[in-house]
């Protein structure tokens, strides 16, 4: 989804843009992503970050903002967790429409 298109920004907090500089700063602006190079070593993307990123999804629209819940990421990091994130949540949507249309079903009244 795009950024034109999405409600997201009306969701943040009125201190959103104060926690986000705290957040990169704390993670000295560098992507926080782990990744697994060609020898099997787990480390930190360590990237240029410039957004923030939360760790777990909001519940029922209401985003987590506690600092241990954000992460700074590089941008390609970025968009890769939200195409993902994306992708499952539609994925999860699909299934429930589906199941809805089944049970719709005359013989299930």
């Amino acid at each position: 989804m795009a950024w034109s298109s999405s409600h997201r920004k009306d969701r943040f907090n009125p201190g959103w843009e104060r926690t986000r500089k705290l957040i990169l700063e704390r993670d000295h602006y560098r992507c926080q992503h782990w990744v697994v190079d060609e020898f099997g070593v787990k480390r930190r993307c360590s990237y240029p970050a410039s957004e923030v990123d939360h760790i777990r999804r909001a519940v029922d629209g209401v985003d987590d903002d506690s600092p241990e819940n954000l992460q700074s990421l590089c941008r390609w990091h970025h968009q890769q967790k939200t195409a993902q994130e994306s992708a499952e949540q539609r994925r999860v949507n699909r299934e429930r429409r589906r199941e809805a249309e089944w049970y719709s079903h005359p013989a299930f009244r």
